[in-house]
């Protein structure tokens, strides 16, 4: 057999045709009306695609250019802020704010786990000083959920302390309104459920958050520099040069989820995410999340069994590339991405080779178990 190489993985994601031609058709200058017009679309399809009215700010950067951006902006040396830390992103926003001298205040999470709700109501009252919350949307290192919403609540009357949402696999695969929940700094990459390739990341930015970083003076930021590129990208410019081929692809992508909705994408994960899970369950296989995103889903493999010969073994046969555990998780699970372009072909068609490696490895279960429970899930969602 021939394998195909597929990337099915929770970022890069699979990149979507139309972005790719866009992005190889793409021949301007960056200060010409041509720019302007198509970062003009870009802005406005990012504001439908975050639910807000607010500005939303393009970084040519990957994702972690955009969280450091948060955290430059709004975080002195000395200041106190909490970090949710469940796992391998989670630990990212506490290393980024020490880096920044903050003083961190870790909430940290088993492998797997949402963070307890009463875990940060109880930091809160702590620490009213805290300047800022900082968690993700959703964990894709463990394919676990946060309840954003509702820390959100709490942030929401404390007139000195935002909150900072890493929502890189979170926005596309969940629904996210940035507005309506009060979220201050939301940060998302453009190789996720946008179907385009890394290299810009999307910041938006509250009316609070405005106010506290304009309010400030003596933060270390130049590049990342909130206050000026909202000036300039007022004006649909950027303050130094863009990464115009990729500003193409994300207008071609915005105009791939806007056509189709953004309930609509979110609503496609959730399917995916549902029938994996299913298929997981009915192989006898376990989640490692108690509070399982959309975007991702991270299965256990038995303790007799490491992960990398499942990865190797699709790879090989079916050429299909998925993710592994990252630190202590490597070898533990492997994970199944289902934001951005992925359909129900791409599932079943994944579920299929996983089983024909997990047979030749030795697990036990019954045949045409997963694809069953899968299809059954698909079409209980849709009836």
């Amino acid at each position: 057999m021939l394998p195909k190489n597929r990337v099915l993985t929770p970022g890069p994601t699979a990149l979507l045709p139309e972005a790719q031609i866009a992005q190889a058709e793409a021949s301007m200058h960056h200060r010409t009306d041509a720019f302007i017009e198509l970062f003009q679309v870009v802005r406005k399809g990012l504001q439908q695609l975050f639910k807000t009215e607010r500005p939303v700010i393009t970084f040519a950067a990957s994702g972690s250019g955009g969280l450091e951006a948060c955290v430059s902006n709004v975080v002195q040396e000395g200041d106190k802020v909490i970090c949710v830390n469940g796992g391998k992103f989670g630990e990212r926003w506490l290393k980024m704010n020490q880096a920044f001298g903050a003083n961190v205040v870790e909430i940290k999470v088993e492998n797997g786990r949402g963070v307890p709700l009463a875990a940060v109501a109880a930091q809160l009252a702590m620490h009213p000083d805290a300047r800022a919350v900082f968690v993700q949307g959703s964990e894709s290192s463990t394919g676990a959920l946060h309840p954003v919403q509702q820390i959100a609540q709490l942030v929401k009357p404390m007139s000195n302390c935002l909150l900072c949402v890493d929502a890189i696999t979170w926005i596309g695969a969940h629904d996210v309104r940035t507005d309506e929940w009060g979220l201050d700094l939301v940060v998302c990459g453009s190789q996720k459920a946008m179907a385009m390739p890394p290299g810009l990341a999307f910041v938006s930015i509250s009316e609070k958050a405005e106010k506290m970083f304009t309010s400030r003076k003596g933060n270390r930021r130049f590049y990342f520099d909130f206050a000026r590129e909202m000036k300039n990208q007022a004006k649909d410019q950027t303050a130094f040069t863009p990464a115009i081929s990729l500003i193409a692809a994300a207008a071609a992508s915005l105009k791939w989820i806007l056509d189709a909705g953004v309930d609509k994408l979110v609503r496609n994960a959730h399917e995916l995410a549902s029938m994996s899970r299913a298929a997981a369950k009915a192989l006898g296989l376990e989640l490692l999340s108690d509070a399982p995103s959309d975007s991702v889903t991270a299965v256990r493999v038995p303790s007799s069994m490491d992960s990398g010969v499942v990865i190797k073994g699709l790879k090989k046969q079916f050429g299909a590339i998925i993710a592994d555990g990252q630190d202590e998780l490597k070898g533990k699970i492997f994970r199944l991405a289902h934001l951005g372009n992925y359909d129900y072909i791409d599932t079943m068609g994944l579920l299929a080779a996983l089983v024909a490696v997990l047979a030749e490895a030795g697990l036990k279960f019954e045949s045409g178990a997963g694809l069953k429970a899968a299809q059954a899930e698909y079409l209980r969602l849709k009836g």
